[in-house]
């Protein structure tokens, strides 16, 4: 008798503590949520192919390495203006994360020419000139 109360006793403690031991929370760091993820665009390994397999047969139709180093240059360049559009655009997150994926992966998609086309209009200071 004095056994089984024993051994009754020794489980309620062991259940006891094993419950109160998964019960407590795990505690972890802290993770800090970026507000817009930006693409990294790489200025540093910009490189072109010297010459191209086209400009063995048709040399007169390829433009030279320097043009292209300048057009991809004037690319990057409007990938880096259109990403300061974006950054600064007043829209949901989910929306600027689809045209951010459209700027990484499709940069002339129609979403993203709407989004960072700016109408400028100019009005005449001078209303009324007589």
């Amino acid at each position: 008798m004095k056994n089984t109360k024993l051994v009754a006793f020794g489980l309620c403690v062991f259940l006891y503590g094993t419950t109160s031991i998964f019960a407590q929370e795990v505690v972890s760091k802290p993770t800090t949520v970026k507000t817009t993820p930006t693409l990294k665009i790489v200025k540093n390994n910009v490189k072109v192919q010297r010459h191209t397999l086209m400009e063995r047969f048709e040399p007169e139709l390829v433009v030279t390495a320097e043009e292209r180093m300048e057009k991809k240059q004037e690319r990057i360049a409007d990938t880096e203006m259109k990403l300061r559009i974006l950054d600064t655009l007043d829209i949901s997150n989910r929306k600027k994360r689809k045209l951010l994926l459209d700027l990484k992966y499709s940069p002339f998609s129609d979403r993203l020419n709407k989004a960072t086309v700016v109408d400028t209009e100019f009005e005449d200071t001078s209303n009324n000139q007589e």
